[in-house]
């Protein structure tokens, strides 16, 4: 009676133990605060559960070997951008190049002189800020060519397929398989023990069945009783004998899991420490490639550039230079006077050109020489084609003036002498 007494109080000791183990573990899992205030942060199958529980260290793992896709994306992003300033680029030069073609074709009547000039040098301005913009394309693709050979390094190809996985996830994850290996031969002889455990509960459950029914049969026998309690007793020592066991394991099995915390640890600092590596370079590369695309860098040329353009605007571009151009071109008058005007206004654009030219910096001086050359031949050239046309149209007036003077002396002449012969 004893010993029945004390095996149900031990069952219904261990279930207590049991269910309460099982329920604080189950509410530790499901109150694991999240550490993350981004309320967009997706969920996945490892957020709830803890980092040393089961096979939950390929968390870690799965961290740095996803990692090459957000790199990619990074890279993709990066990439589109390049071919969208490409693309505004190649319009820029174009346009410019359109435009120029299209000024060209203006009718000279209309479009001359200084005035023409400026238009030209307006619709030159894209190309300009289309060489500045070059520059930028070619840093951003030189901070992507240097992210991905980076991110090469740290994700090579694998021998079979495509697939990329971090240099280092393979050796963490044989630490981890090592540091846990003593702990996954205890937690499968505790998974054994508790098997073990349910078997002999049933047995002594059917034991204790056949003992009470013997006891309301009045015809069993004394033998029949006697082995019928000896069996039961025999029973509860073995179920006795399994629980001691599964209490030693569970003490070895909580031992080793706070081993297995300690070098799961060490390991994880490691991953941590390759984890960081990732979003350092992530992060710089995100520096640089905003810098290169929208600092300021570049904003000191694209001042002289306007600079420039408003100088050949406001001062160099005169309508009353142009008006006495249209008119000494068509010979409406020979104005003198426009000419010490003419004088007198070019030696001011050409002091005002050079103060102009003094404030640039060294840096930018040979570049916007060159291109400024370039701008310069073209405008000359254009420049003297046109007064070519003018010369042309200029002679061209003098020479039917001089053949109506001479047709009008030969008339003279002829009419003269024809007096003379009448007379005599």
């Amino acid at each position: 009676m004893t010993s029945r007494l004390k095996s149900a109080f031990l069952r219904h000791t261990n279930s207590i133990k049991r269910s309460n183990f099982g329920g604080l573990k189950d509410t530790l899992r499901s109150h694991i605060p999240n550490t993350t205030n981004d309320t967009s942060y997706m969920s996945n199958e490892y957020i709830h559960s803890s980092f040393f529980d089961d096979d939950n260290y390929l968390s870690i793992i799965k961290c740095l070997d996803s990692g090459y896709e957000i790199c990619n994306d990074c890279i993709d992003y990066m990439q589109n951008y390049l071919n969208l300033l490409q693309e505004f680029i190649d319009n820029l030069q174009s346009y410019t190049k359109r435009w120029k073609s299209k000024i060209k074709q203006q009718s000279s009547i209309s479009s001359y002189n200084t005035t023409k000039l400026a238009q030209r040098e307006t619709v030159s301005i894209p190309k300009r800020r289309a060489e500045i913009l070059q520059k930028q394309y070619d840093a951003i693709l030189k901070v992507i060519n240097t992210y991905r050979t980076q991110v090469d390094r740290m994700y090579p190809n694998e021998r079979i397929g495509t697939t990329h996985k971090h240099h280092s996830t393979e050796a963490m994850k044989n630490l981890f398989k090592e540091a846990r290996s003593t702990l996954c031969k205890l937690s499968a002889k505790r998974e054994k023990l508790h098997e073990q455990e349910k078997k002999a509960q049933n047995a002594l459950h059917d034991a204790n069945v056949q003992c009470e029914n013997l006891s309301f049969d009045p015809t069993a026998s004394k033998t029949k009783i006697s082995n019928a309690k000896d069996n039961q007793t025999k029973r509860q020592n073995k179920l006795d004998e399994i629980q001691q066991e599964i209490e030693r394991a569970e003490q070895e099995y909580d031992q080793e899991y706070e081993n297995y915390r300690a070098k799961a640890m060490d390991i994880y600092e490691k991953c941590r420490a390759l984890e960081k590596e990732r979003l350092d370079l992530l992060g710089e590369t995100l520096i640089k490639f905003n810098d290169a695309a929208f600092s300021s860098e570049y904003s000191t040329e694209e001042h002289e550039i306007y600079e420039d353009l408003m100088l050949k605007l406001k001062v160099e571009r005169d309508s009353l230079k142009d008006l006495d151009f249209w008119a000494k071109t068509y010979h409406v008058y020979d104005s003198v006077t426009s000419l010490s005007t003419e004088k007198s206004h070019d030696e001011s654009i050409s002091s005002q050109t050079t103060t102009r030219k003094t404030k640039k910096s060294h840096k930018n001086e040979t570049e916007d020489l060159t291109i400024k050359e370039e701008n310069t031949q073209e405008s000359v050239a254009e420049g003297e084609e046109e007064q070519s046309q003018a010369d042309t149209i200029t002679t061209t007036t003098k020479t039917k003036s001089k053949k109506n003077k001479n047709n009008t002396k030969t008339e003279s002449t002829t009419t003269n002498a024809a007096a003379s012969n009448q007379v005599s």
